[in-house]
């Protein structure tokens, strides 16, 4: 009878075993349905937003133009001035210095950022590009004006107080994390280089023995322009980034002029390569992000440059003047683009064509003495992208 009650107890406690086995299966099951729902929700989700966050760029407009206004002073101002009362800032009024002729002229842009604004006040306007740029799209951020300006400052910044490029960095790598959480994976690459006199250096490279960055070649495959011989980078954080920035701005050609000190003698280019997964076999995007200090327009006048140095100028001032060119036959919907009048536009196309977006900098100094570049620069943003220029009439006033 023992054996008879031990065997019934035995069986009875391996058929439990088994009925709670059986439900551990059927919880997990539906724990694993479950998770795949909210999965592929989270992934319906992903694109709706990608797809809004698209809309909402488009109608901002594919290319956009700032203008910011550099602090600092010590000297008189030419009262270059945001107007107060307006809903949202993108009107800049310049009036002439004494003995000039003409009155106020106001240039309207799709944003102006006056002499106080900070760097994160700045950031917090672009920093949507950098979402553009984990989705697909080829982003293209450049900083425009006289040498001086604070093009420099507005892109890269001191240690203290970092500026778009650094910034955008550490945005790309926070967006990615959050979209690994949910399935995506990413792939960077960092390069660095300058269009110096119509060469394009790599900055990152060892240099030769003569001491200058290795000089590239561009190259045209089936669409796409490719720099060969280009070092690049593979990079998982911002905190590796960092040290590369650092070592592509020890190599950038500079020189003193009488408007800077330590001006910009090239074109420094910034390029990360985007490439997102989403999930084990699922689609695969790959975007460019530039990110562009360009070297100084400036007039030999001011700068008071000779030999070399005014070759550098010429240089710099024409490919400056095809940029433009580009930009203005892009945001006009022109049949033909010039990329290839100069190398820094060629160099660029990638980022400038297709469902690219496209943000310039209009970097203005507030001091009187430079109010021909100001207006200079300011009747550039005008070609690049239809900016509306006018006396106080016909625009928002005071």
């Amino acid at each position: 009878r023992l054996r008879a009650l031990g065997s019934a107890a035995a069986q009875a406690e391996a058929e439990a075993t088994a009925a709670r086995a059986a439900g551990l299966e059927s919880s997990l099951a539906a724990t694993v349905a479950s998770v795949t729902e909210l999965t592929c929700r989270t992934h319906a989700q992903e694109e709706l937003r990608r797809q809004m966050h698209e809309t909402i760029q488009a109608l901002r407009g594919n290319i956009r133009v700032f203008c910011r206004v550099r602090g600092g002073g010590g000297e008189a101002e030419c009262a270059v001035s945001v107007p107060a009362g307006q809903v949202e800032d993108t009107v800049l009024e310049i009036r002439p210095v004494d003995g000039a002729k003409g009155g106020p002229q106001r240039f309207q842009f799709d944003h102006a950022f006056g002499a106080a604004a900070s760097q994160e006040d700045v950031f917090v306007e672009v920093s949507q590009l950098t979402q553009s740029a984990l989705d697909g799209h080829n982003v293209a951020i450049f900083a425009y004006g006289q040498t001086g300006s604070g093009k420099t400052f507005t892109m890269e910044g001191p240690g203290g107080d970092p500026g778009v490029t650094p910034r955008a960095v550490e945005r790309l790598f926070a967006h990615a994390a959050e979209l690994s959480a949910l399935g995506s994976s990413f792939e960077f690459e960092v390069s660095c280089l300058e269009v110096y006199n119509e060469e394009v250096r790599d900055l990152l490279a060892p240099p030769p023995k003569g001491g200058e960055p290795a000089k590239l070649k561009l190259q045209d495959l089936a669409g796409v322009v490719c720099v060969q011989g280009l070092k690049s980078t593979r990079v998982a954080t911002a905190e590796e980034v960092a040290p590369l920035l650092a070592a592509a701005q020890r190599v950038r050609s500079t020189a003193s002029t009488k408007m800077n000190d330590r001006s910009s003698r090239s074109h420094y280019v910034f390029r990360m390569r985007i490439r997102r997964r989403e999930g084990e076999g699922g689609e695969c995007r790959e975007s460019e992000l530039y990110l562009v200090d360009l070297a100084g327009s400036e007039r030999v006048k001011e700068s008071g440059v000779s030999g070399e140095q005014m070759v550098e100028a010429r240089a710099i001032n024409k490919s400056l003047s095809s940029l433009g060119d580009v930009v203005a036959a892009l945001a006009s919907g022109a049949k033909h683009v010039p990329f290839r009048n100069s190398k820094l536009t060629h160099l660029m196309q990638n980022a400038l064509s297709g469902s690219s977006k496209t943000l310039m900098f209009v970097n203005i100094s507030p001091l009187a003495k430079h109010y021909n570049e100001s207006v200079s620069s300011l009747r550039f943003a005008q070609k690049v992208n239809g900016c509306l220029s006018s006396n106080k009439r016909g625009l928002p006033g005071k």
